[in-house]
């Protein structure tokens, strides 16, 4: 598991379909996440800074505390299929922000310990996500309802996939 920016070309594209998609606010710091393969699709799952409250919450279907919340959490419920073209990588030992570095680093170390149960989260939550209201209890129904629309966002990225092919086509043809 690595960490990711996520570009803003891609967010602000299924921000159209799913106002539950969170703004990324650049591709600089903000919208830090981990990305998990599940069922084929690659997911974006963001994470949160440290907050005080973290550590009084309890991890659920839809997040996870990482270390106990001293070092922030994993928003499952803001979790979105992805591109791989619209993943950055961060190159955390090159970060110039010592502290910045730092908590990325801690996140990531915790991250890449944890990697079983955080991998288990999302596909339980894909899995919740994906099955009719009808056969869900009151209580997974709203953790659906505060959660991406994973089967719209899924239509949409293989869209976004399209419509890039098709721009890259028309520059090679055009070359």
């Amino acid at each position: 598991m690595k960490i990711y920016n996520i570009k803003d070309e891609y967010i602000e594209f299924i921000k159209q379909y799913d106002a539950k998609v969170p703004y990324n606010k650049s591709e600089h710091r903000p919208y830090v996440g981990v990305v998990l393969e599940i069922d084929g699709i690659n997911y974006y799952a963001p994470l949160s800074s440290p907050k005080l409250k973290h550590r009084k919450m309890k991890n659920s279907k839809d997040f996870r505390k990482i270390n106990q919340g001293i070092y922030g959490a994993i928003n499952f419920n803001n979790m979105l299929p992805v591109v791989e073209d619209a993943l950055i990588l961060i190159d955390i030992p090159n970060l110039e922000d010592d502290k910045y570095k730092r908590l990325l680093q801690n996140q990531y170390d915790c991250i890449r310990r944890d990697r079983e149960q955080i991998a288990r989260t999302a596909k339980n939550l894909h899995t919740l996500i994906f099955t009719i209201d009808e056969e869900l209890n009151e209580s997974d129904r709203r953790i659906k309802q505060r959660c991406c629309n994973l089967p719209l966002l899924e239509s949409i990225m293989r869209q976004y996939k399209i419509k890039k092919n098709e721009q890259a086509k028309q520059n090679d043809d055009s070359e």
